[in-house]
């Protein structure tokens, strides 16, 4: 299905954004379609931009901003509920709808980001996992996701869905190869928790032509081990520190860092 994006007097964003989607078969029969893709499709995009963390808020959030939708797409049978949202979306092709939301953000936001932070999901916080997205019928847990976060730009530059926390270790270097398409990661930083401080995550960043700062924690304790002695022996010379205090309460941390050759 091909989103014809010529007729909508819409910012170029939008414009783009039609664009992009336009790229994702809607799978159904032409004579069941009730509600046109470009629209789920941008429905599902307006409210995950907005703060809706499942289906069902992304349709009560539809319902609640029809008129602002209807400046850019029809509606005319106004917006599915979230049960049909959440059946629905589950049949996109989510390495296609991945594809083309990182294509969009690339073109609407051309700057190469300089701070990159791979957030994976924790294992019980909501915020990282797609709420409604298991299928009971099916066994099928939720899903969840690892994103990747610009951080001074306060962009979401791509997501990657994993079905549990095993995975995300697969995940990671897949999302990152995403991401440098092109030299989009070309000198950035990227940061990622202590999950993926392992020389697959480490060797993606620097095939990405970018750097990285990863975390060393108890879970590694041998690499962790070798890290203290090395600066333990590094001479005082070579080592910078940094004190940081703040975050509303008294709190002192001290950074060390050494640039070695």
């Amino acid at each position: 299905m091909t989103i014809a994006v010529d007729d909508f007097r819409s910012p170029s964003r939008l414009k783009a954004l039609l664009h992009h989607l336009s790229r994702i078969d809607d799978p159904r029969e032409p004579w069941r379609v009730m509600y046109p893709l470009r629209e789920i499709l941008f429905l599902a995009v307006c409210g995950t931009v907005c703060d809706c963390d499942d289906y069902e808020h992304i349709a009560a959030w539809g319902e609640t901003h029809l008129d602002s939708l209807r400046r850019y797409l029809p509606y005319e049978r106004g917006t599915p509920c979230g049960r049909w949202l959440t059946l629905f979306m589950n049949r996109i092709n989510p390495v296609l709808f991945q594809a083309a939301f990182t294509a969009f953000v690339r073109e609407a936001w051309p700057d190469k980001p300089g701070l990159v932070a791979i957030e994976p999901a924790p294992a019980k916080a909501g915020g990282k996992t797609s709420r409604a997205s298991h299928d009971k019928a099916a066994g099928e847990p939720p899903l969840h996701l690892v994103s990747a976060f610009a951080s001074t730009e306060r962009l979401v530059l791509g997501q990657q869905a994993v079905a549990d926390k095993s995975n995300e270790i697969n995940a990671i270097p897949l999302l990152l190869e995403r991401l440098a398409e092109n030299d989009g990661l070309a000198g950035a930083i990227v940061t990622i928790d202590a999950i993926a401080t392992n020389p697959a995550c480490a060797s993606a960043i620097l095939a990405a032509k970018a750097d990285y700062i990863l975390a060393v924690k108890d879970n590694q304790p041998t690499l962790r081990r070798e890290i203290e002695a090395a600066f333990e022996a590094a001479p005082p010379r070579e080592l910078d520190t940094d004190t940081d205090k703040g975050h509303g309460r008294i709190e002192e941390r001290v950074t060390w860092c050494w640039r070695w050759r």
